[in-house]
């Protein structure tokens, strides 16, 4: 490795020029001059002692996993001797997290089970860390001794509920739930369903209940379903059971999904006002069956268009005009050119509105020659306010009021 040639005993001290996430505790005067550019071509075998404290700095660090990446069997072997007892620390920092994950992935099989080691005691602290999750998410990916790996897993299996609710320990689950074999994979199911009801409505939790819908086995995805049949509507109106609704209308089966499907049914219109409800029924819309789309464009005619200016009617009304059939499009067409009650059709206030202008559009772009020739027919012959009688009274009072003061003065 070469220094630089110029001296810095000029030059304001080394760590005031340092970013703000620089942290050399160690001291380390190989970091503070490699941070201050004043070493060219450094290799990792000229870190030494240094190692930890590089593997702690955002540039030091980045540094070792790119020497990693073409590091010759003794290199490797240094770093694995400077890492030794550090491992757990650094798989917990935010920096120190980066080389582990890296090492696990370039070192051999020794040398993996050598850091897994240090990591064993701890499963479950990495598991739920911020950083640490990502460590464990690598030893699953690359630990090839299988006998640590499922030492790994037991851990994993016995705090499923725990990971799966957790911020970060979700991910270590949905991992295995992507990744894993199926004997992996199984304890952690097992578990899940026994607490779906309360997992599809968990910030976290519903996340892994997606992804076993997703990467789970058809008969998961049928217990998932049944787990939550008495409670379908609750949990569509919920922000995170809308989207198990949504995936369960996705991936499952005819079979599997139709007790759902009824049961939206039987809600519809409690559903299609609701912000998150009504993606559920778009779901139903555009993967349903037709006789589906049918009923909801059934159940849309009446006083649901009231809520017309909503933004979720209006998306509901949106999906039928893509995917509905020329007669559930006319029949949508039909009932808002026809008066509502109020004296006029309601074509003629989605006009107004932010959202439903927008439907009318898509009618008059999907509509055969005969409906667009209808709605033109009510939008053109719409009841003018009597602004220009008004505006008449407003223009004779002008006029009035000078002459009345003329004649004041002539008296």
């Amino acid at each position: 490795m070469a220094y630089s040639s110029s001296s810095s005993s000029n030059r304001p001290s080394n760590r005031s020029q340092l970013s703000n996430d620089y942290s050399n505790s160690g001291g380390s005067k190989l970091l503070d001059a490699y941070r201050n550019k004043h070493i060219a071509n450094l290799q990792l075998a000229d870190l030494g002692e240094h190692v930890v404290a590089f593997a702690l700095d955002p540039l030091g660090s980045r540094l070792i996993n790119q020497k990693l990446e073409r590091a010759n069997p003794t290199e490797k072997a240094q770093l694995m001797d400077a890492l030794r007892g550090h491992v757990l620390t650094l798989a917990l920092h935010k920096s120190g997290n980066h080389v582990i994950q890296k090492a696990l992935k370039s070192v051999d099989k020794a040398s993996q089970i050598e850091i897994t080691n240090e990591l064993s005691a701890q499963v479950l602290l990495l598991s739920l860390h911020e950083y640490g999750n990502w460590v464990i998410r690598r030893v699953l990916e690359h630990c090839t001794d299988q006998q640590q790996k499922h030492h790994v897993l037991e851990q994993l299996h016995g705090n499923v509920l725990s990971l799966a609710t957790d911020q970060y320990g979700t991910f270590v689950i949905r991992h295995v739930l992507e990744h894993g074999l199926a004997e992996d994979r199984e304890p952690i199911v097992r578990r899940l369903h026994e607490k779906v009801p309360t997992l599809v409505t968990d910030q976290y939790g519903c996340y892994v209940i997606e992804h076993v819908i997703e990467h789970g086995l058809p008969e998961d995805r049928e217990r998932i379903v049944r787990s939550m049949h008495e409670n379908i509507t609750s949990i569509s109106v919920h922000e995170c059971g809308s989207r198990v609704i949504q995936l369960v209308l996705k991936h499952c089966t005819e079979q599997q999904k139709r007790p759902v499907v009824e049961e939206l049914h039987a809600n519809v219109r409690t559903l299609v006002t609701d912000k998150h409800g009504s993606y559920v029924i778009e779901l139903v819309i555009e993967h349903g069956l037709p006789e589906d789309r049918e009923r909801i464009v059934h159940s849309l005619q009446g006083d649901i268009l009231k809520h017309i200016h909503r933004k979720c009617i209006c998306s509901i009304i949106e999906k039928c005009l893509i995917f509905g059939t020329t007669d559930q499009k006319n029949a949508l067409i039909d009932q808002v050119c026809v008066d509502n009650g109020t004296g006029k059709p309601p074509l003629l206030e989605m006009r107004k509105q932010k959202f439903a202008k927008d439907v009318v559009q898509k009618m008059l772009n999907v509509a055969d020659s005969a409906r667009r020739q209808k709605m033109m027919f009510v939008i053109n012959n719409a009841p003018i306010k009597n602004t220009a009688i008004r505006a008449s009274k407003s223009l004779t009072h002008t006029v009035q009021a000078p002459q009345q003061r003329g004649d004041a003065e002539f008296e």
